[in-house]
């Protein structure tokens, strides 16, 4: 085992003397989602100093072999993330100060302290990021990558801020085991950069034309102008309803699968607590698929909103003009609390990233005076388990979100709703399908 100080004082070498003593202080305090091979805990001194502890179970394959080829050379993720970081800090930029790094076995344990400022997340959350400021750190971290700092993952929660300073004012920066100094921009690098920023506001309330002003400010500012169009192009759609804004997306999404259809409305037939007359909101309504089956099959008062004016095009094609048609934000729905009998969201979830899903949920609870149905994907299926495996040996990111049942009871609990039904296709597919009522 090894285990080193960096920039430490007395106090910290006192308080993060080995690694017992460092999982040890920081046991509790769990501060970010974990993953298979990754956690992040906080701890706290007795004079209020506030440190992040980061341990790495093992480093993948990938890493190591990104970690022999490129600078700062080392073995394992926690060095890494410890050089990258003063490397940061020597050349004048604020990343978050290393305190120590150790090594056992495979795993590895990273110790920095909590970085000033707030994450640009939290500020486009509580709408206060005014564009000056987004370009301010488009500019900046398009400048730290033309300065040779490969950071793939300058998302919005790991770059910190002052809103107040200075335009000139260093970023803060933390999660930079993926990170290599003194290498030079590619396509593939600038690529990955865009990606994981637009996957990082894709929950917060962020327009496609800031999105797209902040891309191509990155990318001006990264040196890779004449690269702009073509990597912007190449991007996954901003948010999910775009992509059926496309010229014919919409039409062929209303054609498809139509076997696969009559399987899915039957799972949804069967768990639907609603009863004739009742009013239910279709979030979000697509083409309408919906509209007809309830209203028919259930008798409910049915009411479509979707963010996507073709998909509502589609929807008042096949419903009729008379049909009640909303357009609207799913995680900002414009209607009162208790607003209808019921909403149901079919097949919208997988699309989300956790932040996102529970702010549809929630919103679908808040409106629902008596019932929610929701459908997701599990990952304790054979569908879901090819999916991650054709995305690991692809390279690429997740398309696609699995979550369990468990987690859908708790947030759907949060608001006083309760299952009382569920159904699947089997342990084949990842669809599942739930109905939780209020009381």
């Amino acid at each position: 085992m090894t285990w080193r100080f960096l920039e430490a004082d007395d106090d910290e070498r006192a308080a993060f003397a080995d690694w017992e003593a460092t999982l040890q202080r920081a046991a509790q305090d769990a501060c970010a989602p974990p993953n298979t091979h990754r956690s992040v805990h906080r701890a706290v001194l007795g004079d209020g100093r506030v440190y992040y502890v980061k341990r790495f179970e093992r480093t993948l394959w990938k890493n190591r072999l990104r970690n022999l080829r490129s600078q700062p050379r080392c073995q394992h993720d926690a060095e890494r993330e410890a050089r990258v970081a003063a490397a940061l800090r020597a050349a004048g930029h604020a990343a978050a100060r290393p305190v120590a790094y150790g090594v056992r076995g495979t795993a590895s344990l990273y110790v920095c302290a909590e970085l000033a400022g707030v994450p640009f997340a939290q500020l486009i959350e509580q709408r206060t990021a005014e564009p000056e400021l987004a370009d301010r750190i488009a500019r900046a971290s398009g400048s730290l990558l033309r300065g040779g700092f490969l950071l793939p993952d300058l998302s919005a929660d790991h770059v910190y801020v002052d809103p107040d300073a200075p335009l000139d004012h260093p970023l803060g920066l933390l999660d930079l085991h993926d990170g290599a100094v003194s290498g030079t921009l590619d396509r593939r690098t600038l690529k990955r950069v865009l990606r994981r920023f637009q996957r990082s506001v894709r929950a917060l309330p962020v327009a496609r034309r800031a999105a797209l002003r902040f891309a191509v400010r990155l990318c001006h500012a990264a040196d890779r102008r004449a690269w702009t169009r073509a990597t912007i192009e190449s991007l996954p759609p901003f948010d999910t309803h775009s992509r059926y804004d496309r010229p014919g997306k919409s039409t062929t999404y209303r054609a498809r699968a139509p076997r696969r259809d009559r399987v899915e409305r039957d799972l949804l037939l069967e768990v639907w607590p609603g009863r004739p007359g009742e009013t239910v909101l279709d979030l979000p309504c697509g083409a309408g698929r919906l509209g007809e089956l309830l209203t028919g099959e259930r008798g409910a008062v049915w009411t479509g909103a979707d963010r996507s004016i073709e998909m509502l095009g589609q929807s008042r094609d096949a419903l009729g003009d008379a049909t009640r048609l909303v357009h609207a934000d799913a995680t900002a729905m414009p209607f009162a609390d208790g607003a209808f009998d019921g909403v149901v969201c079919f097949r919208f979830l997988h699309h989300l990233p956790d932040a996102a899903a529970r702010k549809v949920v929630a919103e679908a609870a808040r409106i629902a005076r008596r019932f929610v149905v929701v459908s997701w994907f599990h990952p304790a299926s054979t569908h879901h388990l090819s999916r991650v495996l054709r995305s690991k040996l692809g390279g690429r990111a997740a398309g696609r979100f699995a979550r369990t049942t468990a987690r859908l009871d708790r947030w759907l609990g949060e608001h006083g709703l309760r299952r009382t039904a569920l159904n699947s296709q089997g342990p084949l597919r990842d669809l599942r399908v739930g109905a939780w009522v209020r009381g």
